[in-house]
């Protein structure tokens, strides 16, 4: 016979402390439950390389193949980044997206 599973393993306890500052833990329960610090993703647009966009919370890379990317950041920072074949989620705030060797197999989309 197989036992079932109570919890995903035998050291995860059945409870959890929250902090809202040092010194103020609460046990986690159905009035006082465990806050979450990312709200949902709601909205997908399309981001088109070399072209300014408004910075979405998060940029999502599809591609096919792999190839290398510079994107720039709010603030106006610049990022290099290699692509790889399958779905890549990078939580920034991107103002600009510059295609380099490869990338053309890439689609982007910006999340908020």
């Amino acid at each position: 016979m197989i036992p079932s599973i109570a919890s995903p393993a035998r050291y995860v306890t059945q409870t959890a402390i929250a902090f809202a500052k040092a010194g103020s833990a609460r046990p986690v329960d159905d009035e006082n439950p465990l806050p979450i610090g990312e709200v949902s993703y709601s909205h997908a647009r399309a981001a088109i390389p070399d072209t300014a966009l408004d910075p979405g919370r998060a940029l999502m890379i599809v591609a096919t193949g792999s190839g290398q990317v510079l994107i720039e950041l709010a603030n106006g920072g610049t990022v290099a980044l290699p692509v790889t074949a399958g779905v890549t989620l990078l939580p920034f705030a991107v103002a600009a997206i510059t295609a380099l060797d490869g990338a053309e197999r890439a689609v982007f989309t910006l999340l908020d």
